[in-house]
């Protein structure tokens, strides 16, 4: 079968939060034809003064563009912006690309490929890992299900935003993956969270706890970036009142996810629950808007 090739670089991006903005910033810089939408118009500002258009919907935003690409906080955030009433799906010529780079349920991941493949619109699920430093830098993993002739098209615009971009199969195994991947990364973070909230009760010195057990065997990727005490690690959030790279708010959102999705499979995840109700803590103390590592800040004040 013939390669299908993309007709121009022009895109529109839909959703400029912690993530969206850095990422949509990459692609103006890499030379892309951008026009931009996000519900808060503020947040559209800077795109403008770095070059970008700006749509008052996404529905406009789409209107030409041979790739759209999607950066929202959950599945009806995703619905809304392709099937509602201004939704970019009825706007996109047949043909175009449709890139959901949010993390959401694998079912209405599906489902949207699925409505997208009536339209005429090719369809991939593309949920990214790696934080908002790693969406500056253009970092990221992008962990991407759908057409492999369609990714293989879409890995140079792609490659400005990861390091890595992985196929992990048909529609809606890149949010299944993302989600697998979220269990290991909340979870551990609030494991390293329990580990220096018993080992300050003790009077362990939170530096060298952080030397030795990354030379052990509880080595993992919270303790390496998110240590969650000051003076540890100069760029953890916690040497900077936990600004987040990634909100504790979200981390429940995607638990929860993990939690709904193993739920119609038939699979417990009580270590997952543990760590979102933890997570769900963080935002009834006020903590949500943090970085998730702040979970320690519930842990080392019991007692």
């Amino acid at each position: 079968m013939e390669e299908r090739k993309m007709p121009d670089t022009t895109v529109a991006f839909i959703g400029l939060g912690t993530m969206g903005r850095p990422m949509a910033e990459r692609l103006l810089a890499a030379g892309h034809r951008l026009t931009v939408h996000d519900r808060l118009t503020g947040a559209t500002a800077a795109l403008a003064a770095a070059g970008a258009a700006t749509a008052p919907s996404a529905r406009e935003a789409a209107s030409g563009a041979a790739v759209v690409i999607t950066m929202l906080p959950n599945g009806p955030h995703v619905r809304e912006a392709l099937t509602g009433p201004d939704g970019a799906l009825a706007a996109m010529r047949p043909g175009a690309v449709l890139v959901d780079m949010s993390t959401i349920d694998p079912s209405t991941s599906k489902e949207m490929a699925a409505l997208a493949e009536r339209h005429g619109v090719r369809m991939l699920d593309a949920p990214v890992s790696g934080s908002s430093a790693g969406a500056v830098e253009g970092t990221l993993t992008v962990m991407v299900g759908g057409d492999p002739g369609t990714l293989d098209e879409l890995r140079p615009l792609l490659g400005e935003l990861g390091r890595t971009v992985v196929h992990c199969g048909p529609n809606g195994a890149g949010v299944s993956v993302k989600l697998a991947n979220q269990i290991i990364a909340g979870a551990s973070m609030a494991a390293v969270a329990e580990s220096y909230a018993l080992a300050q009760r003790l009077g362990v010195d939170p530096r060298l706890l952080f030397d030795v057990v990354s030379a052990s065997s509880g080595d993992c990727w919270a303790l390496r970036t998110r240590p969650p005490v000051p003076g540890v690690l100069p760029t953890s959030p916690a040497d900077d009142g936990f600004r987040p790279g990634f909100k504790g708010a979200l981390m429940c959102k995607d638990l929860d996810l993990a939690l709904a999705t193993a739920a119609d499979w038939s699979v417990d995840l009580p270590v997952t629950m543990h760590a979102r109700d933890l997570y769900a803590r963080m935002s009834e103390e006020g903590l949500g808007e943090r970085d998730f590592s702040a979970v320690f800040a519930l842990l080392s004040k019991q007692g």
